[in-house]
């Protein structure tokens, strides 16, 4: 194997191994801070945090719906609001599973 397709077949295990997209959604800014905001203040409706937010109440909501895409939260529907939650368990499980991919791929 030449250094070129040596290069491709790693670049191929370490996207195999992270969730790129996943990652990209977690660490945007604003989502990031929606994060914060969700583990400090638990479970609450688009009304509630877009208001801790400098930005429009809708791009609030396209965050929260990609991050619900990404499992980053959940949300549940209570009578006619929508509320959302951190998923901290599946984001510590990304963590972990990331970490051990990495691990194997380290050790080959």
């Amino acid at each position: 194997m030449d250094k070129k397709d040596l290069i491709l077949e790693c670049t191929k295990e370490i996207e195999e191994s992270i969730d790129f997209e996943f990652f990209k959604t977690l660490f945007d800014p604003v989502r990031c801070d929606i994060i914060k905001y969700l583990a400090i203040n638990g479970a609450n409706n688009i009304k509630d945090i877009s208001e801790n937010f400098a930005q429009d109440r809708s791009v609030i909501s396209r965050h929260l719906d990609l991050m619900h895409r990404h499992g980053i939260v959940n949300k549940t529907k209570e009578n006619r609001s929508i509320f959302y939650e951190l998923n901290d368990k599946y984001i510590l499980e990304k963590f972990e599973l990331t970490a051990t991919n990495l691990k194997k791929l380290i050790r080959q």
